[in-house]
């Protein structure tokens, strides 16, 4: 029931803010967020809710690897590279934590990181850009095998198995705005800590984020002009339907 976020650097503050947010409303018991600094004590400023661990520097690189391998000793699940911009130490570091056997999501910038396949019991959630460099560095065939579940996201979204590949429905157009896609791998992380496993946490963030896309698009005051921020008021407590075997 346990989260912990490693993401964030001077520039993008509100990444890890909304996925530890998200990952909160999808059910997780604790949220904890590393990063650097100055990001953790905007991300305390910003919400009571949150607990930091503040490590030093202007941004995440392999100096902190022990401190946050530290940390996982008390996380049920990983969530990486929300706004951790790809500086090469940093990208160095995103590459170390993917080795991690623990569960994880990888998101944005580590999604850039990512080569060789060296990641498994992971959810990845690509764009469009993120899925081009993924297919450029990794073998997907062989990336499935390793217990791998692959979200690739845009206007024609698939959940991607050692199943095979299943199209799920077209996503509210207003969730290709920015953060959105933090608010997204918030809640797969949020939903692996509550028990459900790859696939089913990745089915259910995607369709309670359709879901609070479409409650804000129905009111007239929003239409497709809502933030990602709006999503989390929206995001109600789910019930879990499958479990981890």
């Amino acid at each position: 029931m346990r989260v912990l976020i490693v993401g964030g650097s001077e520039e993008y503050v509100g990444a890890v803010y909304l996925a530890a947010l998200a990952a909160f409303r999808a059910g997780a018991e604790s949220v904890i967020v590393m990063t650097p600094e100055k990001v953790a004590w905007a991300l305390n400023a910003l919400s009571p809710d949150l607990v930091t661990r503040k490590l030093p520097g202007k941004r995440l690189g392999l100096k902190h690897r022990e401190a946050i391998m530290h940390q996982l000793k008390t996380a049920d699940v990983l969530l990486i590279g929300n706004g951790t911009g790809t500086a090469h130490g940093t990208q160095t570091l995103m590459r170390a934590l993917m080795r991690w056997q623990g569960l994880k999501v990888v998101d944005a910038d580590a999604l850039k990181a990512l080569k060789g396949n060296a990641v498994s019991h992971a959810i990845l959630t690509p764009n469009a850009g993120e899925w081009k460099l993924l297919t450029e560095k990794n073998d997907v065939e062989t990336l499935v095998k390793k217990d791998i579940v692959i979200l690739k996201k845009g206007a024609r979204p698939a959940l991607i198995t050692s199943l095979g590949t299943k199209h799920i429905p077209r996503p509210d157009p207003g969730l290709t705005k920015a953060g959105t896609g933090d608010v997204l791998a918030g809640l797969c992380a949020g939903y692996l800590a509550r028990g459900l496993d790859l696939a089913a946490a990745t089915e259910r963030a995607a369709a309670t984020s359709s879901h609070a896309a479409r409650l804000l698009a129905q009111k007239r005051s929003h239409g497709f002009h809502y933030l990602a921020s709006d999503l989390l008021g929206k995001i109600k407590r789910p019930r879990t339907t499958r479990k981890r075997g």
